[in-house]
């Protein structure tokens, strides 16, 4: 399979005519073929290599190739031109060494020649990188090879050689000093994504290595490649309450809401999270903006079972944040199909009060009647804020959602008639004492019917009055 690579670099160069020069780099990697061209000015550096190529220890000369190895060097200097094509022979390597079109021997001008280019190049290409990687391995451990790559210029390559680190005899507690130098080595978000997802199934085998690789994110400045390291550590294996911390941090850092979203709905996918799992992301769902891309969490979250009391809590804690009235409402909704504790009821009960639409309100109002347990403080907690609902219609449609409950108490029933009271609208006034008479008239209670009464005498219309009275007598 081809893969390319094309690194294109534009800077300034100043030379002795303090005229600016463009400067262009560019690497292609097909195979174990690579090209690599460098140009400035009247300057030009080519190179081009097959197979596999071993440097010697000072970097100045080739010790070895394989057998269908190449390697050419061209330089170009205001015109002046200087090329070396070495190549297996028998058991050793032929070397050539041109000056323009002419062959000169490559003793000792062409030698010399290569010992001056061949440290620059192969800290500019991957040839040789493989045996180069073991020999500083060899020679200082992993920060031997750690301390070439900071070296380097170019972010593949760096990326190439800690990749050849990774090949290497390592233990886990190497993983987390690697992870945080190779980071900050490289700065190119594309080559450090690649990097850190290739080698996740070792970096998280400790605490450490999680950590660094999280904290690796930090720096990048792309948050879909952030995105993108987070959710395949997400994919790595069941996520603990410890590393799910250290993933919510790092989720802090990403500043698309889109994103982060898909960092929780991600994590939400696991099976057998544990509650305080869910509830330390049910907290980073709080930094989410977005009111939709909250609501996706958040809904997401409540269609796992088992949350508890704490979880349910955080969850209202995050809503009361959300603007929109329909996201708010859809979420409220979903959380009424759990039961809560009567605290929390109440609790809902007066985040209604931040739903402007009279209809959204409504919807979550008459939804607590019919599936949340409410004490007497709690109906009338509901019934007043449903009596405070601008429009009368919703107010009383609210009110006889009240009296559909089976088995109203007295106090349940005195509620309703302090908030019908409420109601400007003698036609909804007089519906909701119509709908509750026969409550009342069954309890056979005097104070109630002089609760009624009471009610009833708010009402300005002569005909609706009368009718509210025919109804309790």
């Amino acid at each position: 399979m081809k893969r390319f690579i094309t690194l294109l670099a534009l800077a300034t160069i100043v030379g002795h005519t303090s005229q600016a020069q463009t400067v262009s780099v560019y690497s292609k990697k097909d195979g174990d073929k690579i090209v690599f061209k460098n140009s400035y000015g009247l300057s030009n550096f080519n190179v081009e290599s097959r197979g596999k190529i071993e440097i010697s220890d000072d970097d100045k000369d080739i010790k070895s190739m394989s057998p269908d190895g190449y390697l050419e060097v061209t330089k170009t200097v205001f015109g002046s031109r200087r090329s070396i094509i070495i190549s297996p022979q028998g058991n050793g390597l032929k070397r050539e060494y041109y000056e323009g079109r002419t062959s000169v021997s490559f003793e000792p001008e062409g030698r010399k020649w290569l010992s001056e280019i061949l440290p620059e190049l192969v800290r500019s290409t991957t040839i040789g990188a493989e045996g180069r990687a073991m020999r500083f391995y060899k020679q200082g451990g992993i920060n031997g090879v750690l301390s070439e790559i900071e070296r380097m210029e170019s972010d593949y390559v760096k990326a190439h050689y800690a990749k050849e680190l990774m090949k290497l005899p390592l233990t886990p507690k190497d993983y987390a000093p690697i992870t945080s130098r190779v980071a900050n080595a490289i700065d190119s978000d594309h080559y450090l994504t690649e990097f850190l997802k290739d080698n996740l199934d070792k970096f998280l085998e400790t605490k450490e290595g999680t950590e660094a690789v999280f904290f690796a994110t930090r720096k990048m400045d792309s948050d879909h490649y952030k995105t993108e390291v987070i959710k395949e550590a997400l994919r790595n294996g069941p996520a603990s309450l410890e590393s799910v911390k250290i993933i919510m941090q790092a989720t802090g850092n990403i500043d698309s809401d889109h994103y982060k979203t898909e960092v929780l709905t991600t994590l939400l996918k696991q099976s057998n999270l544990t509650d305080a799992v869910i509830g330390e992301m049910l907290t980073a769902s709080r930094s989410i903006g977005s009111d939709h891309y909250r609501s996706v969490v958040l809904n997401r979250a409540l269609s796992k079972s088992g949350l508890s009391e704490a979880s349910h809590q955080k969850v209202l804690e995050s809503v009361k944040d959300i603007d929109s009235d329909h996201y708010k409402t859809e979420v409220f909704k979903n959380l009424l199909r759990n039961k809560l504790s009567g605290e929390q009821v109440q609790n809902m009960v007066d985040l209604t009060g931040s739903i402007e639409s009279d209809h959204y309100r409504t919807e979550v109002l008459t939804e607590l009647l019919s599936t949340q347990d409410l004490s007497d403080e709690a109906f009338q907690k509901l019934v007043d804020h449903a009596a405070h609902i601008d429009s009368d219609h919703y107010a009383s449609t609210t009110l006889k959602a009240a009296l559909d409950l089976p088995g109203l108490s007295r106090n349940k029933l005195a509620s309703i008639l302090n908030a019908a009271g409420q109601i400007g609208s003698d036609h909804y006034l007089t519906e909701v004492l119509v709908s509750v008479a026969p409550r009342i008239k069954q309890l056979n209670d005097a104070s109630l019917k002089d609760a009624y009464r009471a009610a009833a005498k708010k009402i300005e219309s002569e005909t609706y009055y009368g009718r509210a009275l025919r109804a309790i007598d």
